[in-house]
């Protein structure tokens, strides 16, 4: 923008009237963006057809043949241990589904017993939790004997 501390003349207008700078390049972001993303990739495929057309008509030797012939018989292997690779996979699948469907199962099952002792360790803490009510309450009667504010406490809550 300066060339030895003075501005060029063109470069101040552009500034003045809202940074036309700043649009060119934007312009020719998006166009390199378009180029990349649409012009090559049809480049490309283009290619591609035209070399695929050009093999057809290669007459192979012997040897080529027998490398083509061992690269095929390598490609079904390699395809018979694909089709192996997802037997695999649905049958672990098949485990991991039928041993958390085995454990649903069971803990359903076992929901009875589980009730069961839930209910009886609630009765527990409930009877544990009454005896301790009861000796707060027998408490509060014997301070009742001697502060008469509590006395009446006790008897408007119905405890005495």
């Amino acid at each position: 923008m300066c060339e030895g501390g003075r501005v060029k003349a063109r470069e101040v207008e552009t500034v003045k009237r809202g940074g036309g700078a700043k649009m060119v390049c934007m312009f020719k972001s998006s166009l390199i963006v378009l180029l990349v993303f649409i012009v090559f990739p049809l480049a490309v495929c283009h290619g591609e057809e035209n070399s695929s057309e050009r093999t057809k008509n290669i007459v192979l030797t012997p040897a080529d043949q027998l490398i083509l012939d061992a690269i095929n018989k390598v490609s079904e292997r390699i395809d018979k241990v694909n089709g192996r690779i997802d037997n695999l996979w649905i049958t672990m699948l098949g485990g991991f589904l039928g041993v958390m469907a085995f454990i649903g199962a069971l803990v359903f099952w076992d929901r009875r017993t589980f009730l069961k002792r839930a209910r009886e360790e609630f009765r527990n803490e409930l009877t544990e939790d009454r005896n301790k009510m009861e000796g707060v309450i027998a408490a509060l009667n014997k301070l009742g004997g001697k502060f008469p504010e509590v006395q009446e406490v006790l008897r408007s809550f119905g405890l005495m």
